[in-house]
């Protein structure tokens, strides 16, 4: 008998998003923010002034929005669903001219096989309430040089070890409609910290008793985030802080 083939482990990590309702991109955006950190004090784009926090919903809004915080996006929603993964994923950078800083987002690729994406998974009594992307552990460490002239462009280490993350809905028009927290777009001082170097597992509180928006497909009512990072073998739950 030949042995079954053997597969490398590739460690990850897993975003759960669950809401109110369904999952349903024609209505709206459903995003994760990350704000990626090389140590608990020092965030990858720190060269620009930017520290570890919480990317909220308002950051992402403005003329321009600052995404103070948000170092990474993945998006799915009405404007991704041509695209070849059905989703779009991002990392930003930031470039200085004339005393102004500007930001935009370019497009991490990822082959077929180096994701899951489970855009109708289901949570406790919903159905087709969850959304679920595993993505390669190393490309949360994916970001633009801070340093000029930024030969290489993208750069990787040091690596990231902890993230803030954040789950945020919008309407078609790109209006925030919740976000993570008990008090949806009001809150204020919530935030989700966690470490990415060490196999990791957290589920956050449960919202759905708490106010949010009238369309409950763009209503968050919590989630789970897991990192494998050293084994394939998933830690055990614990609360997200």
């Amino acid at each position: 008998m030949e042995p079954p083939p053997f597969v490398p482990f590739t460690p990850s990590i897993q975003f759960q998003l669950y809401v109110n309702g369904q999952i349903t991109p024609s209505q709206g955006d459903y995003i994760v923010a990350i704000n990626a950190n090389t140590s608990a004090t020092t965030n990858v784009n720190a060269v620009a002034g930017e520290t570890p926090g919480m990317p909220t919903a308002g950051e992402g809004q403005g003329t321009p929005p600052t995404y103070t915080h948000w170092d990474q996006e993945f998006v799915y929603g009405p404007a991704t669903l041509a695209n070849t993964n059905s989703f779009l994923y991002f990392y930003k950078v930031l470039s200085v001219g004339g005393g102004v800083t500007s930001v935009k987002f370019l497009q991490i690729v990822l082959n077929t096989n180096n994701y899951t994406f489970i855009p109708n998974a289901s949570f406790g009594a919903g159905s087709g309430n969850v959304l679920s992307i595993t993505l390669p552990l190393s490309n949360i460490s994916i970001r633009g040089n801070p340093t000029p002239p930024g030969n290489p462009p993208t750069i990787t280490n040091p690596q990231v070890t902890n993230i803030y993350v954040n789950f945020i809905t919008t309407d078609t028009s790109g209006v925030p409609q919740d976000q993570l927290g008990p008090n949806g777009l009001g809150t204020v001082g919530y935030a989700v910290n966690l470490p990415i170097n060490q196999d990791y597992a957290c589920q956050l509180p449960n919202f759905s008793s708490v106010s949010g928006p009238s369309n409950p497909n763009l209503f968050i009512i919590g989630g789970q985030i897991t990192v494998q990072a050293k084994t394939s073998v998933p830690a055990p739950i614990q609360p997200c802080v």
